[in-house]
C-alpha cells in the first residue's frame, strides 16, 4: 500500500494538477478573457498568467516528491534521449515547415501583451521555457511511462512492474493518449514521437532517458517557435 501511494504521489498526481489548470484555462478563460487595451493583462491573455502558476505550483509538487520519483540516470541512455529528442520533434515539426499546416498565428506571444524587449515578456518566456522544458517532460513522462504503461501490465500491482516493460496494450493505450491531448493538427507527429519515446523507454529500461528526450524535443520546439515565428508551436 505504501509503494502504491508513492505511485501515484510522484507518477499521477503531477498530471492531474497540470491538467487542472489547463482545463480551468479552457474552461474559465473565454469567461474573464477581454481583448482591449484598457483591460489589464491577465484579462487580455490570461495564460499569461495561468501559465506562471501551473509551473510553479507542479515544479513545487515536483520538488516536494524528489525523493520518491525513480531517477535512474544513466550518460549512454540519456544520450540516446537527446538523439530520440532531436528526432522526435524533427518529425514533428516537418509538416509546419514543408507549409502542411499553415502558419495562422496565434499562440504564446508575450509582447503582443507587455511589448518587445519588456521584463514582463522575458520573464514569460523564461517561465515558458522552465514549463515547456522542465516541467511538462516529468509530468507527462511519469504519468505515460512511470505509470499508466506499467499498469495496463498489472493494473492490480502497477508499482510492481519493472520500467520498461514491453506489452502491446501498453504501448497502445500510452501512444495513442499521448496523441489525443495535443491538437488534431499534431497527431501524426505526436503518434510517431509517442512511438519513439516508448522504444526508448522499453529499449534502456529507464525513465530518465524519455524526461531527456522530452525536455530536448521542447526546448528545440520553443527555439523554433521564436526563431522562425511560429507561436502557435507553444
Amino acid at each position: 500500500m505504501q509503494t502504491d501511494s508513492i505511485l501515484f504521489r510522484t507518477c499521477v498526481y503531477p498530471l492531474a494538477m497540470f491538467m487542472g489548470f489547463s482545463i480551468l484555462l479552457a474552461v474559465g478563460g473565454e469567461s474573464i478573457e477581454w481583448d482591449h487595451p484598457e483591460a489589464a493583462w491577465w484579462r487580455q491573455a490570461p495564460e499569461m498568467l495561468l501559465y506562471p502558476v501551473q509551473t510553479l505550483v507542479c515544479g513545487w509538487w515536483l520538488w516536494h516528491v524528489r525523493r520518491e520519483i525513480e531517477w535512474d540516470w544513466n550518460l549512454r541512455a540519456c544520450l540516446l534521449g537527446v538523439l530520440f529528442g532531436a528526432i522526435g520533434i524533427g518529425l514533428w515539426l516537418v509538416p509546419y515547415f514543408a507549409g502542411w499546416i499553415p502558419n495562422e498565428g496565434g499562440g504564446f506571444e508575450p509582447e503582443r501583451i507587455f511589448g518587445v524587449g519588456s521584463v514582463a515578456t522575458y520573464a514569460e518566456y523564461a517561465m515558458r521555457f522552465a514549463r515547456a522544458a522542465v516541467v511538462v517532460p516529468l509530468v507527462e513522462e511519469l504519468f505515460w511511462r512511470g505509470f499508466l504503461m506499467r499498469w495496463c501490465v498489472n493494473r492490480d500491482f502497477p508499482q510492481q512492474v519493472p520500467v520498461g516493460t514491453h506489452s502491446q496494450l501498453g504501448y497502445v493505450v500510452t501512444t495513442l493518449a499521448f496523441m489525443l491531448i495535443h491538437n488534431p493538427a499534431d497527431y501524426a507527429g505526436a503518434f510517431l514521437y509517442g512511438s519513439l519515446t516508448y522504444l526508448l523507454v522499453v529499449k534502456t529500461k529507464r525513465l530518465t532517458p524519455a524526461f531527456v528526450m522530452h525536455a530536448v524535443a521542447n526546448a528545440i520546439m520553443g527555439a523554433c517557435a521564436i526563431a522562425c515565428n511560429m507561436p502557435q508551436l507553444w
